[in-house]
This record gives structure tokens, C-alpha cells and sequence, in this order.
């Protein structure tokens, strides 16, 4: 019986820790809430400027660079006051392979002048459902795998239409999966943040 309860003791204490782990990763993400934001209206503003100029070869390098170093500065700046956790480090494994993936796609064949309109932004999509369908499946979150999908269908919606409706598409998905996403962690975070000083309080 004593080692039978032990092993009962040793399954609970792990099924904690994972659950603790989930806690903690779906915390680092909503503290990244500003990036997705960030990144939202960098994606927009790089396709308005690419359709007010008609030439996306300038408007999206030079935005996904000064994106990229903004996103640098604040998440060095930030990163001093939230410790790391091994969860934490996996998600943001994931999210630097996936944006260096997109830097190097977008800054590439926005220089090359090699631009399709359904192969740039179906790809562009296609990541994005990547990055958050990995998070997504580590953490169980159901809402991060709900973005995910979203981004996933944008895609494939992208290679079928025509060319007139890639790019509403493509911003009905950064309002949704990009901005939306990211206000609705940096809410989250702000709703945790309230409910954990007024536990303070009252404790």
C-alpha cells in the first residue's frame, strides 16, 4: 500500500508541475501581448505603404527592420522584470525561429522584386498558423489553437481566391489573429494583474 500511495503522491506532483508549467507559459504569452500588436501594425502599415507606393520591394524590408528592432528594444527592456522559465524559453524558441523565418522570406523578396501576391502572403499566413499552433499545442491552450486555425484557413483561402481579395483576406487576419489576439492577452494580463492585487489585499 505504501508504495502503491507513493506512486500516487509521484503522479499527482508531476500532473502539478505540468499543469504549473501550462500556467506559467500562457502567462509569458500574455506578457508578450504588446508583440503581437506590434507586429499586427507593422504588417498593416507595410500594406498600406506597399499600396499607396505600388511597391512592396521598400515598404515591407524597411518596416520588418524597424518592427524588428522596436520589438528588440521593448522585449529587452521588459525581459528584466519577468524571469524566465523552461516553458517560457520553448515558446520563445519557437517564436525567434519563426519570426527570423518571416524576416528573412519578407526582406528577401521584398529585395529580389520575385513578389507573388498569393505565394507572399500564404506563406506569411502559413507561419503565423505554425508559431501559434506550436505554442498552442505545449501550453493546451485552446484559445492560442483557435488562432492558429484561423491563420491556417487564411492560407489556404489565400491560394484560391483572386487576386483582388488576397489582401482583405490578409487584413481581416491580422485584425483577428495579430491585433485581436494580442489585445486580448494584454486584457488578460491586465485582469490577472488586478485580480492578483486584490488578493493582496484581502490576504
Amino acid at each position: 500500500m505504501t508504495t502503491e500511495q507513493n506512486s500516487k503522491d509521484e503522479l499527482l506532483a508531476r500532473l502539478e508541475l505540468i499543469e504549473r508549467m501550462m500556467v506559467e507559459g500562457r502567462e509569458t504569452t500574455a506578457n508578450h501581448g504588446w508583440a503581437f500588436v506590434l507586429w499586427g501594425v507593422a504588417y498593416l502599415v507595410a500594406i498600406g505603404w506597399t499600396a499607396m507606393s505600388g511597391n512592396g520591394n521598400v515598404a515591407w524590408p524597411v518596416t520588418m527592420a524597424a518592427a524588428g528592432i522596436l520589438s528588440g528594444v521593448i522585449g529587452s527592456s521588459r525581459g528584466r522584470y519577468h524571469p524566465r522559465t523552461h516553458t517560457a524559453n520553448t515558446i520563445g524558441a519557437i517564436w525567434t525561429a519563426v519570426s527570423v523565418s518571416m524576416f528573412l522570406y519578407l526582406f528577401s523578396v521584398g529585395l529580389s522584386g520575385h513578389f507573388e501576391l498569393h505565394a507572399f502572403v500564404g506563406a506569411v499566413e502559413a507561419l503565423l498558423g505554425a508559431a501559434n499552433g506550436a505554442s498552442a499545442i505545449i501550453l493546451r491552450w485552446r484559445a492560442q489553437f483557435l488562432v492558429a486555425l484561423f491563420w491556417w484557413a487564411s492560407a489556404v483561402a489565400t491560394c484560391f481566391v483572386a487576386v483582388a481579395l488576397v489582401i482583405p483576406i490578409e487584413i481581416v487576419a491580422i485584425l483577428i489573429g495579430q491585433l485581436g489576439f494580442g489585445l486580448y492577452l494584454m486584457v488578460r494580463q491586465h485582469r490577472d494583474r488586478r485580480s492578483t492585487a486584490t488578493t493582496v489585499q484581502h490576504g
